[in-house]
């Protein structure tokens, strides 16, 4: 019995070292046309992965990979996020990195009336009816003639989507910022 262990203990690496050695082998892309024909007649373009996005878009999907995440005070990830972490980790997916805080983001881009917001632009709010300090940011993700989405960590519901014009959110904006030009 021990003879078979030895021997089991010698040949097991060295099995297991020649298959991963012929898988590496036979993944590596071959350098010589083999098939006989003109290689630069086959060559076709293979494009990989989605086409482009623009930028407004690209932090939107991003933003809305959290739909559904619970709300967490200080929160930055898919266990448990806060509105100004979810606006400042949707805005990393384009390499823009914005303030930590609401009230720091309210302050970062350029200022937009509420009759020309677009996708990408973000919404501030106050807890209070008719207050200025902010204290909630949303992202917008939608503009139609009548209605203004936007995506945002509630406490009760944690991320999802509303409506600007919305009889509770409405009363309680305070400014539009554009960080995407």
């Amino acid at each position: 019995m021990h003879f078979f262990k030895v021997i089991k203990s010698i040949v097991k690496p060295i099995l297991f070292s020649t298959i991963f050695a012929v898988a590496m082998v036979s993944c590596k892309p071959s350098k010589h046309n083999t098939s006989g024909k003109n290689s630069q007649s086959e060559t076709k373009v293979i494009k990989t992965g989605k086409p482009s996005e623009d930028k407004a878009q690209q932090v939107i999907n991003s933003a809305r990979s959290y739909l559904g995440t619970h709300y967490k005070y200080g929160g930055t990830t898919k266990s448990g996020i806060d509105c100004s972490g979810l606006v400042c980790n949707s805005f990393k997916t384009i390499d823009i990195t914005l303030p930590r805080t609401s009230t720091a983001q309210s302050e970062y881009g350029k200022s937009v009336k509420i009759g020309d917001v677009r996708e990408g632009d973000l919404l501030f709010f106050s807890d209070n009816k008719g207050g200025n300090k902010i204290n909630h940011v949303g992202l917008v993700t939608e503009v139609k003639s009548n209605s203004v989405k936007f995506i945002h960590s509630t406490t009760k519901m944690g991320v999802i989507e509303d409506d600007l014009y919305s009889d509770y959110y409405h009363p309680r904006f305070v400014k539009a910022i554009r960080i995407i030009n």
